[in-house]
This record gives C-alpha cells, sequence and structure tokens, in this order.
C-alpha cells in the first residue's frame, strides 16, 4: 500500500474492500466512492483485500500513517479485522455494511445503503467505544460459545450467503444439538449451568436485528454475559420472535450478568464465534472489555 501524503488540510480516507464478504457484489464500489467522496475535503485510497488477515495489515499501515478515516467495506468479519488495529490510536473506524447481518453498522445505526454510509464522512459524528477480547482475541459485537458457535461454524460452510441460508442453518441444526455444561466465573463467584448458548455481548444484536442482549451498551464498560439455558422445542418459535422483538432478556430461560470480565470454564477445546466468524479455541475461555478503546463514525 502507497503512504498517502497531502500538503493541504483534506482528511485522509482508506477504504478497505473485501471483495468476498456478504451476498452483495461490491462490483462498482470504486465508482461510488468517487461520486460520493468530495475531493475537496478527502484524500483517500481505496484497497481490495487478497485474503484473511490482510485487512490487519492495511489498518495497522494506515494508523501509523495517522490517517484520519479508515473504512471497512464488508460485513462484521472485515470490520473485526480492521478495527483491531485502530484500537487506542487516533484513527477513526467507518464502516460500509455490505456483510451478512452487518451487526455493529445495525447497532450502531449506520445506514445499510452505502452511498447514505459515505456522506457520514461529511456528515456524521465521532464517538469512543468499548472494545472486548475473547482469549486476547479482539471482537467489537458479539462472542460466545454453545449454539450459536456452532452454528456460525456450519454457516461459514455453507456456499450461499445470507439471511436466508443463516435460518435454514439454525432450523437443520437445531434438532440434534446437544447443550454443554459450563462454569463461569462472574465478579468473583463461580455459576455452573448447562447452557444451549452464552453469548459475550458488546453490543446488543448478533446481526441482522437479532437482539441477544437489549439492553448492551458500547460504552458503559461492561460485557453483557448472556446465558440461554435450554428450552423445550415448542419453545423454539417463541424465543426466536423474542430473538427479534428484543425481548429476549424476559425470557424465564435467559440469565444476563454484566460485568468488565467473565471466565469461562468447559470440558474441550470446541468451537467459538467472534463477531460471527468461528474458530476452535481452548477449554479456558476468558472475555474482559476494554473501555473506550476505539473511534468510530456514526450519524
Amino acid at each position: 500500500m502507497k503512504a498517502l501524503h497531502t500538503v493541504s488540510s483534506k482528511k485522509r480516507v482508506l477504504f478497505i474492500v473485501n471483495p468476498r464478504s456478504g451476498t452483495r457484489s461490491k462490483t462498482g464500489i470504486q465508482e461510488l466512492i468517487r461520486a460520493n467522496v468530495p475531493a475537496e475535503y478527502f484524500d483517500y485510497q481505496i484497497e481490495f483485500t487478497k485474503a484473511g488477515g490482510h485487512a490487519i495489515e492495511l489498518s495497522a499501515k494506515a494508523a501509523a500513517e495517522g490517517i484520519e478515516y479508515v473504512v471497512a467495506v464488508g460485513g462484521d468479519g472485515t470490520m473485526n479485522e480492521v478495527a483491531q488495529s485502530l484500537l487506542y490510536t487516533s484513527s477513526t473506524l467507518g464502516i460500509i455494511p455490505m456483510g451478512s447481518g452487518n451487526g455493529l453498522a445495525r447497532d450502531l445505526n449506520i445506514p445499510l445503503a452505502a452511498m447514505s454510509a459515505l456522506r457520514l464522512l461529511v456528515e456524521g459524528k465521532k464517538i469512543c467505544i468499548d472494545s472486548c477480547t475473547l482469549n486476547d482475541r479482539p471482537f467489537f459485537c458479539t462472542a460466545g460459545v454453545g449454539f450459536d458457535a456452532h452454528i456460525g461454524q456450519c454457516f461459514s460452510m455453507q456456499k450461499k450467503r445470507g439471511f436466508q441460508t443463516y435460518v435454514q442453518t439454525t432450523l437443520w441444526e437445531y434438532a440434534n444439538y446437544q447443550p454443554e455444561t459450563y462454569r463461569l466465573q462472574i465478579d468473583g463467584k463461580w455459576i455452573e449451568k448447562k447452557a444451549f448458548l452464552i453469548s459475550f455481548a458488546n453490543a446488543a444484536q448478533y446481526g441482522n436485528n437479532a437482539y441477544i442482549a437489549p439492553k448492551a451498551s458500547m460504552q458503559d464498560g461492561l460485557i453483557d454475559v448472556c446465558l440461554l439455558r435450554p428450552f423445550p422445542a415448542v419453545q423454539a418459535i417463541n424465543m426466536g420472535v423474542k430473538l427479534f422483538n428484543r425481548t429476549i432478556d424476559g425470557s424465564a430461560y435467559m440469565h444476563i450478568w454484566r460485568a468488565p470480565s467473565v471466565r469461562v470454564e468447559r470440558k474441550a477445546p470446541a468451537p467459538v464465534h467472534i463477531d460471527g466468524e468461528p474458530c476452535l479455541m481452548e477449554e479456558t475461555l476468558t472475555v474482559k472489555v476494554r473501555p473506550n478503546s476505539l473511534n468510530v463514525l456514526v450519524p
């Protein structure tokens, strides 16, 4: 990536585009940026990622050069890679949401239309939000273990992406999923419970307006630890409705604690998801919040 230099007072912007994320084509994104980013105010450059992890490198270089805005064009996985290199820097994360779920963008009320999201460079404001880590791996929206991590792994292997594929995968896997027993340490106290899933929420939702922690805040210095106990199959549709109408925190099967950190122990290494991206992780998990660690451009 070539360094950006300017002798004017223009703000510098790097757009990092993941051409493989989500279901929306990135064809024409360069023309859209050229047509909607005013040249009198901004010097910009566009980079396309070539592999997993490439966005981390591009973003780190941009932050080291003091580029004011680093804009992730893609989904939550792309956002995660871009954002983790901007932590505790003066650079500000922008998001053009073009993924499958777009959880962080939705939770921050960033427009899903690319043209409207681009306008935030001129019309938006900068805020500072919390980030979190799961065994030292950064996340910004949600992470988790149990059924949602299992679905994340299954979804990642599907040829087609999008909300419909996610729902079909969830329904198919639900019937055969076996919940596990976990030990959690929260505020110095140990709790042992069988769980269908445990989500660690910085933001309120997974994406697609599925709210696992309806009252979560990205500016409170706390993680919402959401443990959903196993529930009867006849309650499955009702639980899905509650997830989308922001009332799942009122379910008798849901327990939510708020804490700056949590430790989770399980029987063996197993999948987790980090901002929707699945990976295998060891049996002991430590989740921590990093308050006021990321600048983000919002409406």
